[in-house]
Formats: structure tokens, C-alpha cells, sequence
């Protein structure tokens, strides 16, 4: 006799699984975890993230994008203002408003500079079909809006 196997979708996110998520993300953005920890928060397979410096896609990009901000930002400081999600199945959809204040150094500038945003994001997050755990498939900046005295990025 053939057995057929019929595989349920994967359990929707929770709004609480989303909202400490996003707590958990923009902390080890402020500290600037090790790399592994935040490639651990993004999906292994069509990941996409879409900031104002270009577009990214895969894993590998994304490493190698934020090894690149931690040399530059330091003293962040990241203030989630808000986060909505409504559900596409499996999919959490999430708006996110979030304030970002950090310095910035760039060579050969004499000192670094503050630099402040109110930034819209919208993110597509799924639950991991490996871990079970959160995960951002797509990060799309929708807004960076400079603070007044703050240099635009």
C-alpha cells in the first residue's frame, strides 16, 4: 500500500512571537552581536532586504552588509516606536517605526559625527521550517527620514 504524506503549513507567527523578535533584533543591532546571531533571525532561502544603500539577497549579502556596519555605526541606539502585523497565511506582514540615533565614522574625517532617523520599515517574517523560530524573509526600508541637525546617511 503507498502511503501519502500530506505536510500541514507551517504555524503562523504570533504578534507576541513578532514583537519580541523586533525587540531582540534592533538589541543585537545596538551591541552588535556576532554576525552568527543575527544571520540566525534571517531566512536561509529567498532572503531579501531592500535599504537605502541597494538592494541585498541571500544570506551571504546580508553578512557581509552588516560586517560592514559595525565598522562604520557605533553608540547605537535603536527605539522601537511601533509594530503592526496582520497575517498572509503562514506569513506574519509587519510594519515597523523604529527611531535610530548612532555616530558614524568615515575615513579620513577627523572625528565621527552623530546621525538621528525615524525609519518605516516593512518586514515579511515566517516561522523557520529548521528551528521553528522567527525569521525575516524580506526587509524593505520604506522611509528614512533624518532628524532635524542630523546629516543625511
Amino acid at each position: 500500500m503507498n502511503e501519502i504524506t500530506i505536510t500541514a503549513p507551517p504555524e503562523a507567527l504570533t504578534r507576541e512571537e513578532v514583537e519580541r523578535f523586533a525587540r531582540d533584533w534592533y538589541r543585537k543591532l545596538d551591541i552588535h552581536a556576532p554576525p552568527e546571531e543575527l544571520v540566525a533571525m534571517v531566512a536561509t532561502e529567498g532572503l531579501a532586504f531592500d535599504l537605502p544603500e541597494g538592494a541585498l539577497h541571500g544570506v551571504a549579502a546580508f553578512r557581509d552588509w552588516y560586517e560592514g556596519v559595525v565598522r562604520i555605526f557605533f553608540d547605537e541606539v535603536h527605539v522601537l516606536d511601533r509594530v503592526e502585523v496582520a497575517w498572509e497565511g503562514p506569513q506574519a506582514l509587519v510594519k515597523v517605526r523604529v527611531n535610530w540615533q548612532a555616530r558614524r565614522w568615515q575615513a579620513p574625517a577627523p572625528h565621527s559625527e552623530w546621525i538621528g532617523f525615524d525609519v518605516d520599515q516593512d518586514w515579511v517574517m515566517e516561522r523557520s521550517p529548521a528551528t521553528g523560530q522567527p525569521v525575516i524573509l524580506r526587509y524593505v526600508v520604506n522611509a528614512l527620514r533624518p532628524m532635524p541637525g542630523s546629516p543625511r546617511l
